[in-house]
């Protein structure tokens, strides 16, 4: 029994470092919670594991162990004791970040990992989701309503008038008038741009906006902003053509938007200047040049972890 109780340990924390790693596909999640049903033994254990990496972090004696390690792989000594170092610090890194995307995993109906899709919805209305994009789904007789979880989505609504079509994020509510409009789900706010017909949008404070073709709205729990005017159409979901357009973004905003097409996660270790900006057009499907050019720009070192994990730190 105790031989397979610490099986079944390893295999929870394995799907732990899977689903932190940044690569897992639809097939693996499909394949997660069938073995999580499986039994109740696995359900419990998968928990305690859950609770444990939730409080996981790097000691003091693990730091300097980090420290000692980067230091010997800037020598070029390649030994085993610094790969288990690497080793260590790459599964702490990742299993800190984990506790949050459990959560999302949990609710999300569909989440794209580092690809670009495409989701033909019940209704015939179609949902483009950027890498690193998680919806969930709620569909009834008389309503249509998505959740943006996490990322960026563009939706291209069939218009019903008795069946409304809303899209909530961050506790704001989008409602199609008959469009196709943009919603980009960042860390402390969401960004609503419409590139054909109009939205009214319903912000955490309650007030609500019409947005017309070409008009972009941001909103936050805190406080509402203005709406822009005449943007332009290539601004609005370019990521949905391949492209990636940076403008004026931080060295660590450009990493972590960079990083969402990449397979693998990114992390940046060190103290990263906030006053460069960083603005230029990459392409989606060339991440690793991007980061590159950033790292360059950045005076960034690219350092490869096993579990292809990047990590980026002053040179």
């Amino acid at each position: 029994m105790v031989y397979k109780e610490q099986d079944t340990a390893e295999a929870a924390r394995a799907w732990i470092i899977r689903m932190a790693s940044g690569g897992m596909t639809a097939e693996d999640l499909e394949a997660f919670r069938q073995w999580r049903s499986d039994s109740a033994e696995h359900n419990r254990v998968f928990e305690e594991e859950r609770r444990l990496w939730r409080a996981a972090a790097l000691s003091p004696q693990q730091d300097q162990a980090v420290q000692a390690s980067w230091s010997r792989m800037g020598r070029r000594r390649l030994i085993r004791k610094s790969c288990f170092f690497s080793t260590a610090l790459a599964a702490s890194i990742a299993l800190s970040f984990y506790a949050p995307m459990l959560k999302t995993w949990a609710q999300a109906d569909r989440w794209t990992g580092n690809t670009v899709q495409t989701l033909m919805l019940a209704d015939g209305s179609e949902a483009i989701l950027d890498s690193d994009t998680a919806i969930a789904l709620h569909y009834s007789q008389g309503q249509r309503e998505v959740t943006v979880l996490r990322g960026n989505a563009l939706f291209k609504v069939r218009h019903d008038a008795a069946r409304p079509f809303t899209v909530t994020a961050q506790n704001g509510t989008i409602r199609d008038v008959g469009t196709v409009f943009e919603v980009r789900d960042a860390e402390d706010h969401v960004t609503v741009s419409v590139s054909q017909g109009s939205v009214d949008v319903q912000t955490p404070q309650a007030s609500i906006a019409r947005l017309h073709e070409g008009d972009r709205l941001v909103y936050g729990r805190e406080k509402t902003f203005t709406v822009d005017h005449a943007v332009s159409p290539e601004e609005i979901a370019a990521w949905s053509r391949g492209d990636l357009m940076l403008d004026g973004a931080t060295v660590r905003n450009a990493i972590r938007t960079i990083a969402r097409y990449r397979r693998g996660a990114v992390y940046v270790w060190g103290a990263v200047s906030e006053t460069r900006r960083i603005s230029g057009a990459f392409r989606i499907d060339h991440p690793e040049d991007a980061l590159k050019t950033v790292a360059t720009i950045a005076g960034l070192r690219m350092t490869q972890l096993p579990g292809n994990i990047l990590l980026l730190r002053p040179e």
